[in-house]
């Protein structure tokens, strides 16, 4: 599969993730939790791999390097929005905040790589380079996600590979940090 089919596939996925997060309330932190890990896992894997197979390629072919450095730097900013979010507590109407913001701008960031990007790599790549890209990318992007899950793994010892699982061990993480937040949301201190 070219290589604009495969990020394109993933694209949509990221979207729905987004939708489904945004759909959440504050009173659903286990829900945000769980699906923000699934969304921070992707994502990241994505962005990674999406680096080193197209856009360092790219950024090798192309006189006017300006969009491939932008879209380098959305990812930058992505990754802090990630951070900060992945630090916070996810009840709290700051976090959901942060969340519209890193759907804004990744929605924003899709559609600018999809109409800008993936029309550069027709004339760069022919049809074979531009397959073999969407292999790797694949796999990278698999090598990813199993580095980002790997530490959950060892957290949770009965890990079976379910997402569930993994986002039980987030979760555990997000709900120590948030603790303060949600003993007051449920009225166990003083006002």
């Amino acid at each position: 599969m070219p290589v604009a089919d495969v990020l394109a596939k993933d694209h949509r996925a990221l979207e729905r993730l987004l939708t489904s997060l945004g759909e959440t309330s504050g009173n659903d932190a286990d829900v945000r939790i769980e699906l923000f890990t699934q969304l921070q896992a992707l994502l990241q894997a994505h962005s990674r791999a999406e680096e080193e197979v197209v856009y360092r390629r790219l950024r090798a072919k192309q006189p006017d390097e300006s969009k491939v450095l932008e879209a380098f730097e959305e990812h930058h900013l992505a990754d802090i929005l990630l951070q900060e979010l992945a630090s916070s507590c996810p009840g709290g109407a700051g976090w959901a905040a942060k969340l519209k913001v890193l759907e804004e701008t990744l929605r924003l960031h899709i559609r600018e790589e999809e109409v800008q990007l993936f029309a550069l790599l027709g004339p760069s790549f022919d049809d074979v380079a531009q397959a073999r890209m969407g292999r790797e990318f694949e796999l990278v992007k698999h090598e990813r996600i199993e580095a980002f899950l790997a530490p959950l793994r060892r957290a949770t010892p009965a890990f079976a590979g379910r997402a569930v699982i993994g986002a039980q061990a987030a979760a555990g993480r997000m709900l120590r940090r948030g603790e303060l937040f949600m003993l007051h949301r449920l009225g166990q201190l003083g006002a």
